[in-house]
């Protein structure tokens, strides 16, 4: 981060940033072009003291949710730090009271601007699971989160979204889809009711309010999100076929989702549900229960002797806050109770610049021996993270992962074979949760 560091961190947000450029505009704009309905909450804004207000994080259009249910209170947003690595909107989301957070890690900087806020009577606004829905379904979260409230005596809202994740899935590679997303405060503890409430209790009721599956909603509200490729990246979820149980030949081509070595064939509707073809196909009823079933699948693979995944892969470095470089390549491996990078790794700043417009150009650079000069004579390294210390992984689901070393190090690995992004991620959740 740059120029919005020098920004105090756990400040009122700006009036003109938050209300004329956030609301005025950002929001307004947001609401036409996504169907959003909000119930405004004037009780919770006008409660006095420090709040908590929290919510499920199935996409992008979160905090203009939560924002909009709450239209009289500034809301400091506690934000992932790789957003405020753009030159224009980092320096943004600061002066409108954002929070920069890294992902699946102690930060202290993050915290003390938290406890900041609640400590001067503000407004805090968080999505505790860190990370958006994958398939639909909450995330679970620890109870860091309840004992920050405890410590500052805050106030709890409670923020519930129906059909955000439907219109803006993260898997999705044709962006968002038409329909309708509504929001609304669906709980509130006031102080006094945190107070005279344990620890446990407390987490108990995170965990109970955060509890969300977007599917059992539709099921109950039935809703319709149309686009020309509804289906479009979600094979990159549902990536082993449920007929044949072939893993990564799933494909998509508009609604559909097709197995390439058994032909077996999925229609995904403009609510979201999946359906098989023919008599002779085989589908799960939504992505949640896919993954599920792809989760068992890796809980028995991770404990058969032997068991390793590995792909080919490169490896890029942050350099700044700005920039990612590419700096080696080779193998990622897991077996045992740890991952393995076994490849090259040039000097950072020998390393190839990396943008988006280089990465839908990757395959040409793999034949562009000029061009990945410096990378030719590059040391060979053998990087051990033990799953263990592995606190998250930060996804883009068809692409690559990042894993972060106990110095704070990012490693980001886009992988030759994107689509096991996904199966990499279940077997190190698989072989953490035997290890507990």
């Amino acid at each position: 981060m740059a120029k919005e560091m020098k920004l105090k961190l756990g400040r009122v947000p700006n009036t003109f940033v938050y209300y004329v450029i956030g609301r005025a505009i950002a929001l307004t704009y947001v609401k036409i072009r996504y169907g959003i309905h909000v119930k405004n909450n004037r009780e919770v804004s006008r409660m006095k003291g420090p709040l908590v207000c929290m919510g499920n994080h199935p996409s992008y259009l979160d905090p203009m949710i939560l924002a909009a249910s709450l239209p009289g209170r500034k809301i400091n947003f506690v934000a992932g730090a790789f957003l405020f690595r753009d030159r224009f909107l980092g320096p943004l989301f600061a002066a409108g009271g954002c929070i920069p957070k890294m992902q699946f890690r102690s930060d202290s900087r993050a915290v003390k601007a938290m406890l900041t806020v609640l400590k001067n009577g503000g407004t805090l606004g968080i999505f505790p699971e860190g990370t958006r829905f994958v398939d639909g379904h909450s995330i679970r979260v620890d109870d860091a989160l309840a004992r920050m409230i405890k410590k500052t005596d805050s106030g709890v809202a409670f923020m519930e979204s129906n059909g955000a994740y439907s219109t803006w899935p993260r898997w999705s590679t044709n962006g968002a889809r038409r329909g309708r997303i509504e929001g609304h405060i669906k709980k509130v503890l006031t102080q006094a009711e945190v107070g005279s409430m344990s620890l446990e209790e407390l987490q108990v009721t995170i965990l109970e309010q955060m509890e969300y599956n977007e599917y059992d909603w539709l099921r109950k509200n039935p809703r319709t999100y149309h686009s020309r490729a509804i289906a479009a990246g979600a094979e990159n979820i549902a990536y082993v076929c449920p007929r044949c149980e072939s893993e990564n030949k799933m494909t998509s081509q508009k609604n559909l989702l097709i197995c390439s070595s058994c032909g077996n064939q999925v229609r995904m509707d403009p609510s979201g549900f999946l359906h098989p073809v023919s008599s002779e196909d085989r589908a799960f009823e939504d992505l949640h229960l896919w993954k599920e079933w792809e989760k068992a699948r890796m809980k028995t693979r991770v404990q058969e002797p032997g068991f390793a995944i590995e792909e080919k892969t490169m490896l890029l470095l942050p350099r700044g806050d700005f920039e990612y470089r590419e700096v080696g390549e080779g193998v990622l491996r897991i077996r045992g109770g740890e991952i393995e990078y076994e490849g090259t790794e040039c000097a950072l700043e020998d390393g190839i610049p990396y943008s988006k417009k280089e990465l839908k150009a990757a395959h040409r650079k793999s034949h562009d021996t000029v061009h990945r000069s410096p990378l030719a004579n590059a040391p060979a390294v053998t990087k051990i993270f033990k799953i263990s210390r592995i606190r998250g992984i930060s996804a883009e689901y068809g692409k690559r992962f990042e894993l972060i070393e106990t110095t704070g190090q990012i490693n980001r690995f886009i992988l030759e074979n994107g689509q096991r992004v996904l199966e990499m991620q279940l077997a190190i959740q698989c072989l953490q949760e035997l290890a507990q």
